[in-house]
């Protein structure tokens, strides 16, 4: 049954015996049916045997064809012979059914030869198709085709999901509503007819393009078409291939970004490159760069080429210019090249023409050379700055000069003071004697009973004497302590027991004032101070408590703390500004007007210098129309050997 079902379409499928079984077969049948039927049908067995060759040739081919008409020849030619005839009739009748046989034989193989390759043809193409399109719909670029009209008939996958349209949807849709193109640099749209290939048109590889999908997304994209054409050149179409170039497009556009970067950076790299350039050609000082140990010249700017003339000269090494140079640069070179360590030099003269006028003048410069290093920080070279200081090397000088002088004029003023304070003071203590003397001879009361009326003379002489006296003191003391001959004799002293002297002392003076002196030293305050120095600091501060402070109390206290005595005096005065508080402790200087408070301004400068001495210090707490509160502090113990001896003038005080 499997061979009877066999199909032309596959000649070879059954092995050669199969078929030439089969041949056999059909013969026996033919011949059984024949002899069977032989009694009713005349001895005619050309149909039977006919039929049997006919199906040989035709199932199996024309090999078991050929055996099917042998056998059936032979069958008839001594099975059927008909009755009564002659042979040669039957001779005939056989070579005639030979010949149909044959040409049965050849027609049934040749028109299942035939069959066979239609059928085989249209099976491959059957095939091919089916691959080409399986092929196409899984390849990863898109695909779209369109026949002659320009509708669509067919779309793969990828290009249904690029376009948004379905498949079903686009196939018979025109080109140009699928397939909607957008210009990528002018944003136009693009004619999508133009995608079709003509005859007086190349076909178009890799055309970039923007894609606008059916839900209006873009998509950049690179499409390739092509034309369909026919067996004899009838165009049957067009084929569109296009890709997504969003990755490129974004690598491009990325490296057009760091292009126009690494654009902006060379121009800005060139600009800073010309602004070091004209900094370093125009700069004010004068530059040299070197480059190895011979010192070879990279760079120089115009200021340095006039400072060395053309002995350093950009290319030509220093060692081959060193019989125009000093040849301690040599060695200067030598040594920042080898160590680098930086070498500088402060005011060096150099002797050059600088005006290029021929005559050489000398000038002063900084000098400094440093070790040139690379990005490793390896020295490649060494680089000279020369910047010139000829005009402060000269104003210094004219200043130096100035304060020689201004020195001198002081020295000379102190030592004109300290005479003139030497010969004020002589008569001014027998001016003072005398008083004293006169104040004691006469009665303490006249005729009337009252005060004697020359006592009261004396005393308004004795006071101005006094005041006169004070302000000599004060002028010897400036005298003694700018030249350090202001000696200190440290004895122990009850700082308590000698502020109640001196405000005993003080109290005619305050009550003419109309100041009431609040005096707290109740427990002793024992250290070892100069004692008529101290009373020299306590009466300055006193004083000018009672005139600054006038009208108001006074208030005065001393106290232990630790190894210091604190010494306070408060006055509820004028007071003073904070920006002349420090100012008041100079010389000469006065935080008030010299219409309304006399004096040299030399008291607080005094006690300063005297408390410093002392190894103390002296600060004071003011506020305008609130008073002043002088503090200072002294150690009870005498300072270090060095500072007791003398009383010297700070050097800051010179110029004063």
């Amino acid at each position: 049954m499997a061979l009877l079902s066999s199909s032309p379409s596959q000649p070879h499928g059954a092995p050669p015996w199969a078929r030439y079984g089969l041949a056999l077969l059909l013969t026996g049948l033919a011949f059984s049916f024949q002899w069977l039927l032989a009694p009713w049908l005349p001895p005619s067995p050309s149909f039977f045997f006919l039929s049997s060759i006919l199906l040989a040739a035709w199932l199996g081919g024309h090999g078991p064809g050929a055996l099917s008409t042998l056998l059936a020849l032979v069958l008839t030619f001594f099975f059927f012979r008909p009755p009564g005839g002659s042979p040669s009739h039957h001779l005939i009748s056989c070579a005639l059914f030979t010949g149909v046989s044959a040409l049965m034989t050849l027609v049934a193989s040749r028109v299942r030869l035939l069959l066979h390759e239609a059928h085989s043809a249209r099976a491959s193409a059957q095939a091919h198709g089916q691959t080409l399109s399986i092929t196409l719909r899984s390849i990863g670029d898109a695909v779209l085709t369109t026949g002659p009209d320009g509708l669509v008939r067919f779309i793969n996958p990828v290009a249904s999901y690029f376009t948004g349209w379905r498949e079903t949807d686009a196939i018979g849709q025109p080109l140009s509503l699928v397939l909607r193109l957008v210009d990528p640099s002018s944003r136009q749209p693009l004619d999508s007819s133009r995608l079709a290939p003509l005859e007086d048109r190349p076909v178009q590889l890799g055309l970039p393009a923007l894609l606008l999908s059916k839900n209006g997304a873009e998509l950049p994209i690179e499409h390739t078409s092509a034309p369909i054409s026919g067996p004899h050149g009838t165009s049957l179409g067009t084929v569109i291939v296009f890709r997504d170039i969003s990755a490129r497009f974004r690598e491009e556009h990325e490296h057009a970004q760091l292009l126009a970067r690494e654009h902006d950076a060379h121009l800005e790299a060139e600009s800073q490159r010309e602004r070091l350039e004209t900094l370093f050609m125009q700069a004010p000082v004068a530059i040299c760069l070197t480059r190895g140990d011979d010192h070879v010249v990279e760079l120089v700017n115009p200021l340095g080429q006039t400072l060395v003339g053309e002995l350093l000269t950009p290319g030509r090494s220093v060692r081959e210019s060193i019989s125009g140079l000093d040849p301690h640069l040599l060695q200067l070179l030598d040594e920042v090249f080898r160590k680098g360590t930086p070498f500088t030099g402060h005011e060096v003269p150099l002797r050059a023409d600088f005006s290029g006028t021929g005559h050489p003048e000398v000038k002063y410069f900084d000098l400094t050379w440093q070790p040139w290093r690379g990005h490793a920080g390896e020295i490649l070279g060494t680089m000279g700055l020369c910047a010139e200081v000829t005009e402060q090397v000269l104003a210094r000088r004219e200043v130096e000069a100035l304060a020689s002088d201004l020195q001198k004029a002081l020295q000379i003023r102190d030592d004109f003071l300290s005479v003139a304070s030497h010969e004020l003071k002589t008569p001014l203590t027998s001016l003072q004697l005398q008083l004293q003397l006169l104040w004691r001879s006469l009665p303490e009361t006249g005729s009337d009973g009252q005060t004697h009326p020359a006592r009261k003379r004396i005393e308004a002489t004795r006071r101005p004497a006094e005041r006169l006296h004070q302000l000599v003191n004060n002028l010897l003391d400036v005298s003694r302590i700018r030249a350090g001959r202001l000696a200190l004799e440290h004895e122990t002293v009850d700082f308590s027991s000698l502020l109640q002297d001196v405000v005993t002392r003080a109290e005619a003076d305050a009550a003419g004032a109309g100041c009431a002196l609040l005096l707290r030293a109740e427990s002793p305050v024992i250290g070892r101070w100069d004692r008529l120095r101290l009373e020299q600091v306590v009466t300055n501060l006193l004083s000018n408590a009672i005139k600054y402070g006038a009208n108001h109390p006074v208030e005065m206290t001393v106290v232990q703390d630790g190894d210091l005595a604190l010494l306070t005096v408060r006055d509820h005065g004028i007071g003073i500004a904070p920006e002349n508080q420090a100012r008041i402790f100079q010389r000469f200087e006065r935080a008030v007007s010299e219409r309304h408070y006399g004096g040299f301004g030399l008291g607080l400068w005094i006690v300063k210098q005297i408390v410093e001495s002392l190894g103390g210090d002296i600060r004071v707490e003011s506020q305008p129309g609130r008073g002043a509160t002088f503090t200072v502090a002294l150690p009870l113990a005498p300072p270090p050997s060095g500072r007791s001896d003398s009383v010297s003038a700070p050097a800051s005080h010179v110029a004063n």
